[in-house]
C-alpha cells in the first residue's frame, strides 16, 4: 500500500551533503519512511563498506508521515536534484499515490522535481556490535586532512591508537606521512584506549567515507586491531551516519 508523506528540511545543502556522501559508496538504496523518522541501510558493491542512516522525525521542520513505507532511489539522480539547492532553501520531500518522488527546492524561487522511484532489493544487514578497543573522537577537519595526506603517498591508511595518542599513518614505497595527536591537539576531542590498537584502512573508501562531513564535525571512530572501523557523525545532534569499514589486511 502506497502512502502519501510531506518531509521538510530547512537547509537543502546540507541534506545534498548527506546524500553526496551515499552516493560516492552506493548506486541505489531503500528509504524506510516511518512515523518515527528516515533510515537507510546499505552495502557498498563490493562489500567492503556498510552504511548506516538514521534521520529521526524531529530534525525536520514538518515531518507528515502516516504508517511506514520504504521507497527505492537512484542515489546519483537524487545527488544531481539536490546539488541544485542552496544553502538557504528549503528541501520540500513529497509523495503522492503515484510512483514518483518529489523534491521541491524552495528559495527566491520553487523548483520541483520528480523523480521516478525504482525497485530496490532490500537487505537484512545487520550492523554488528564488535569488540572495538579503541575509541576516538576527532574533529572533521582533522579527518579530512589525514585522508588527503595519505592519498599522496599510499592507497592505505593505518590508524595506531595508544593510551596517550592517536597516530594515522601512510607508507608508500618513497614516501610516507604521519599524522599525530594528543589530547593537547585541538582536533582530537577523546581518546579511549583499552589495549594499543592497530589497523588499516582503504584510503579510496575513507575518502568518500569523509566527503560530506564538515570541518567542525564531531566524528566517533571506533576500531579493533585488524578489525572493521566503525566511524559515525551526526546530523543536527540527533540524526546520524555510520560507516562499517573492513580492514585492508597487511601482507
Amino acid at each position: 500500500m502506497s502512502m502519501p508523506f510531506e518531509i521538510v528540511f530547512d537547509g537543502a545543502k546540507e541534506f545534498a551533503q548527506l546524500i553526496d556522501t551515499a552516493s560516492q559508496l552506493i548506486d541505489e538504496a531503500a528509504f524506510k519512511i516511518t512515523e518515527e523518522g528516515i533510515s537507510m541501510r546499505a552495502m557498498d558493491p563490493s562489500r567492503v563498506v556498510l552504511i548506516d542512516l538514521n534521520l529521526p522525525a524531529s530534525i525536520f521542520s514538518k515531518y507528515e508521515v502516516e504508517g511506514e513505507e520504504t521507497i527505492g532511489v537512484n542515489m546519483d539522480h537524487l545527488k544531481k536534484i539536490l546539488k541544485r539547492g542552496k544553502a538557504k532553501d528549503t528541501l520540500i520531500l513529497k509523495k503522492g499515490e503515484e510512483n514518483f518522488l518529489e523534491v521541491t527546492l524552495q528559495g527566491t524561487a520553487t523548483r520541483t522535481f520528480r523523480l521516478p522511484l525504482i525497485d530496490v532489493e532490500e537487505l537484512e544487514l545487520e550492523l554488528p556490535e564488535l569488540p572495538f578497543t579503541a575509541k576516538v573522537v576527532v574533529l572533521g577537519e582533522v579527518l579530512k586532512e589525514a585522508v588527503k595526506d595519505a592519498s599522496l603517498v599510499s592507497d592505505s591508511l593505518k590508524f595506531i591508537a595508544t593510551e596517550s595518542e592517536f597516530i594515522m599513518r601512510a607508507e608508500g614505497e618513497t614516501q610516507e606521512v604521519e599524522i599525530r595527536l594528543t589530547l593537547e591537539d585541538e582536533g582530537l576531542l577523546d581518546l579511549e584506549v583499552q589495549e594499543e590498537t592497530k589497523s588499516a584502512y582503504g584510503v579510496s573508501y575513507l575518502a568518500d567515507m569523509v566527503k560530506g562531513i564538515s570541518k567542525a564535525d564531531e566524528v566517533t571512530i571506533r576500531f579493533g586491531n585488524e578489525m572493521p572501523m566503525q566511524m559515525e557523525y551526526y546530523i543536527r545532534d540527533e540524526g546520524r551516519l555510520t560507516f562499517l569499514l573492513a580492514p585492508r589486511v597487511e601482507e
